[in-house]
C-alpha cells in the first residue's frame, strides 16, 4: 500500500489503516548528503544517521559492494574496479537499486533484527515530480516496508520542530539540505505555499573546493571543505562576526606535494553567498504570494534547519533581506526524520478532519 501527502490536492490519498499506531514504524530522511533514521519510541525517538554513500562496481552500478559509512571511506580512494557513489543529487533518487540498498541499510539499522517494519515514511523535496515520488515509493516497497508514504521534507520538518502547523495562522519552515532547499509555508495542517531551490549545502562546499584551488593553487577533498564551512562558517550579513581559521592539508597544484591551508570564514561567505542569494530570492518569491493573512503567523514562526542553517549570521542576512525574524531549529540536521516518524507512527493526524478537531 502506498500513500502520498504533498502540497496539492490530488495528492493525497490514504487508506484508512487497520491500526492507528504501528509497532514499528521508521521515518527516513533519505539525503543527499546523510540519510537519518527516526524510530518513535514513546514521546522520544531513538536516531541513526548514516552517510548517503554506496559502494558499486564501475561496470555495473547496480552492483552495490558496500553502504554507509564504509562506502564514505572509499570516496576518492577505491581501485580502479570500483566507485564510490551517492544515489541521490538535488535530494532526487538518481539510481533506483543504489537507493534501494541505502534504504534497506537504513531500515536494518532502525529495527531489531527479525522485526517487520509495518510503515516508514520518506521525506522528499516538496517539488519532486510524479516519477520522483513514484521512485521513493518504489524503493520502500522493494526494501520491504508493508506500507509507504512520502511527504514533503518542509511539512515534515514543521512537524519535527513542533510549530503550531494546524492553526490557520501560517507558519513557514526554510530547510537548507545538502542538495536542495524548500520554503515552505504551512496552514490549517496542510501545505499552502512552496518554493524549492536546487541549491544547498553541497554546493557550498563545491564552491569552497573551487575558491582554495583558485586562491592558492591547492587541491583539497570535498570532506575537508565541508569540515571547515561546519566548523567556521559563516554569510555576509550586516552583524559583525570574528574572521576565524581552519587548517587542512591539501594537494598543491604546482608540485603534487602537500601543503598546508588555512581557510578562513570570510572565503565560506564567498562560497556560500550564491546559495545564500538563491534561497534568498525564493524566499522573496514566497513573501510575494503571501496572503496577507498568512503574514502574521510567518512573521511570529519561520524555522530554519538543516545543517548549513548553522552557518554564522545566516538568520541575521534573512533578516537583512526579508525582514522576517528567522529561529534556528535547536536540531536541525535531524528534525525532518522526526517529523517523517511523527506521521509514521500517526498518519491520521494529517487528515482533514482530524486537523481541525486539534484546533478546538
Amino acid at each position: 500500500m502506498t500513500l502520498s501527502i504533498f502540497g496539492n490536492e490530488d495528492a493525497m490519498e490514504i487508506e484508512q489503516p487497520t491500526a492507528r499506531v504501528v509497532k514499528n514504524s521508521l521515518g527516513i530522511d533519505l539525503g543527499t548528503l546523510n540519510t537519518v533514521i527516526a524510530k518513535p519510541s514513546g514521546d522520544k525517538f531513538d536516531l541513526y544517521q548514516i552517510p548517503s554513500v554506496v559502494a558499486v562496481k564501475k561496470d555495473d552500478p547496480s552492483a552495490v559492494l558496500a553502504v554507509g559509512e564504509e562506502a564514505k571511506k572509499m570516496l576518492g580512494r577505491t581501485p580502479e574496479d570500483i566507485a564510490a557513489a551517492r544515489p541521490l543529487k538535488k535530494g532526487v533518487i538518481e539510481n533506483i537499486a543504489q537507493a534501494q540498498a541505502l534504504l534497506i541499510r537504513a531500515m536494518e539499522i532502525g529495527i531489531n533484527e527479525g522485526e517487520i517494519v509495518g510503515r516508514i515514511v520518506i521525506g522528499i523535496p516538496g517539488d519532486a515530480s510524479e516519477v520522483e515520488k513514484n521512485a521513493a515509493e518504489e524503493i520502500g516497497r522493494k526494501a520491504g516496508a508493508e506500507t509507504v508514504l512520502v511527504v514533503s521534507e518542509g511539512l515534515a520538518a514543521a512537524i519535527g520542530a513542533g510549530l503550531p502547523i494546524a492553526e490557520p495562522n501560517g507558519t513557514m519552515v526554510i530547510d537548507i539540505g545538502a542538495g536542495s532547499t524548500d520554503l515552505v509555508v504551512i496552514s490549517l495542517g496542510g501545505i499552502n505555499d512552496i518554493e524549492t531551490v536546487r541549491f544547498g549545502g553541497d554546493d557550498i562546499d563545491q564552491r569552497i573546493v573551487e575558491l582554495i584551488a583558485e586562491k592558492y593553487n591547492v587541491a583539497i577533498s570535498i570532506h575537508d571543505a565541508e569540515a571547515a564551512k561546519m566548523e567556521i562558517g559563516m554569510v555576509h550579513c550586516s552583524a559583525d562576526f570574528e574572521n576565524q581559521t581552519y587548517e587542512v592539508i591539501g594537494k598543491s597544484l604546482e608540485t603534487n606535494r602537500p601543503k598546508k591551508v588555512v581557510i578562513d570564514s570570510m572565503l565560506i561567505a564567498d562560497a556560500a553567498e550564491p546559495v545564500i542569494r538563491a534561497v534568498i530570492d525564493g524566499l522573496n518569491i514566497i513573501l510575494e504570494r503571501l496572503p496577507a493573512e498568512l503574514m502574521m503567523g510567518v512573521y511570529k514562526n519561520t524555522v530554519a534547519v538543516g545543517g548549513s542553517s548553522r552557518l554564522k549570521g545566516i538568520k541575521e542576512r534573512f533578516f537583512d533581506e526579508s525582514d522576517i525574524p528567522i529561529t534556528i531549529s535547536d536540531d536541525p540536521m535531524t528534525v525532518v526524520a522526526k517529523g517523517t516518524a511523527i506521521v509514521a507512527a500517526e498518519p491520521l493526524a494529517l487528515e482533514p478532519e482530524v486537523r481541525l478537531k486539534a484546533m478546538k
